[in-house]
């Protein structure tokens, strides 16, 4: 008797591939949620950092897409390092107070599961050619 017999053989299937529209909104709703935790740590007076992903070295601090300008927070929404474009032409909210930048994030947030900014993120994804 062979040694491959007296093991229970089976045929894997190939995974159903992941649809990309999809992929890129999950991607975004994460970035979401680290804002909003940026958001709780600067409302604290404190940096939000993530590990390293590298043993050894220092935690990484995130890039807070809230900047305060002309008296008040300008909010962009970013895919990677690239702003989107919400309607088109502009690329920020402007808020007065730093409390309601979470409910722009939360806009952003369901934009997003609503398929409103996919344009804007295929706009941003697609490499241009020239």
């Amino acid at each position: 008797m062979s040694t491959l017999a007296k093991l229970n053989l089976k045929t894997l299937a190939k995974p159903a591939p992941t649809d990309p529209v999809t992929a890129r909104r999950s991607k975004l709703l994460s970035a979401i949620e680290v804002q909003k935790m940026v958001l709780t740590a600067a409302q604290q007076g404190k940096v939000f950092t993530t590990p390293a992903k590298k043993e050894g070295r220092e935690p990484r601090a995130v890039r807070a897409w809230f900047t305060a300008q002309d008296g008040g927070y300008y909010i962009t929404c970013r895919y990677g390092a690239r702003p989107l474009l919400l309607d088109g032409k502009s690329n920020a909210v402007f808020v007065t107070k730093l409390g309601e930048v979470g409910a722009v994030l939360s806009a952003f947030a369901a934009a997003t599961k609503a398929g409103e900014l996919d344009a804007a993120i295929t706009a941003v994804t697609t490499r241009k050619r020239g």
